[in-house]
């Protein structure tokens, strides 16, 4: 009989009721449910531009020159982009695109990377991802990716987004530091459209990402702003990149040239 007391007929134990009475009230502005997710599984979406090899557009979701979302898909071209935090990353990609692993090298920080076998190494002693001076053409160019990075998010969409720069975007994500850094302000103090360009060299024709500063952001969305940018920390953003494909065995040589 002592059991029915605590057990009863709607099926709830005298614990869950204790549990119950001790939730306070609804706070409208929390986001309640994922007490339990681990971080490590929460992918942060990037913008990306696609061109000709781009998966979405071989699967027909997107078509070249298009700026999207990559985990909704959905367009952002026109769209403001406030970015909270600038960092940088580094991956050394396997030069066979059918290998495993695809990635040899990772560093989420541009300073501490983590090869395949799990051992830490520091990006800068490293230096795969410069140029190497004493070589010319392709056997000069970086083994090692480096990104420019910025993360955000688009006005009136609180979904915290990254915007990567590199290889013959690179100096576009240097353009978009330069300016925001210039303003002498909180980074998300300015807004930024993110367009597309069609950039030709020899045969080879592939879209690049461009920035353009759209104008000053209004206190609610600093406010945002702000709380992200205290929230993530640089070593817990993880996101998917995609290694250059197209026309980059000549743009390298391009790059390796100028530089």
């Amino acid at each position: 009989m002592e059991a029915n007391k605590v057990y009863g007929s709607t099926g709830s134990t005298a614990l869950e009721q204790t549990g119950n009475s001790q939730l306070g009230a609804y706070d409208p502005n929390k986001a309640y449910g994922f007490e339990e997710s681990d971080n490590s599984d929460i992918i942060i979406p990037r913008i990306k531009v696609i061109n000709a090899l781009s998966p979405e557009r071989v699967d027909g979701e997107a078509e070249e020159g298009d700026v999207i979302n990559s985990l909704t898909k959905e367009s952002v071209k026109g769209q403001h982009f406030v970015p909270i935090k600038q960092y940088y990353s580094c991956i050394r990609w396997n030069p066979d695109r059918d290998a495993d692993p695809r990635m040899l090298c990772r560093s989420f920080d541009g300073r501490i990377g983590t090869d395949a076998d799990g051992v830490a190494k520091l990006c800068k002693q490293c230096g795969c991802d410069q140029f190497d001076n004493t070589k010319t053409g392709k056997a000069a160019q970086p083994t090692c990716t480096r990104y420019l990075n910025f993360l955000g998010f688009f006005e009136g969409n609180p979904m915290p987004v990254v915007l990567s720069f590199a290889r013959t975007n690179y100096n576009e994500g240097r353009k978009m530091l330069s300016m925001s850094k210039s303003m002498r302000a909180a980074i998300w103090a300015y807004s930024y459209t993110i367009d597309s360009r069609l950039i030709s060299k020899d045969r080879n024709k592939w879209y690049i990402l461009v920035p353009n500063m759209a104008g000053k952001t209004d206190q609610e969305t600093q406010q945002l702003a702000f709380e992200l940018f205290n929230s993530i920390q640089v070593s817990n953003i993880q996101t998917d990149y995609e290694e250059n494909i197209g026309a980059a065995s000549a743009v390298d040589e391009q790059a390796a040239t100028e530089i």
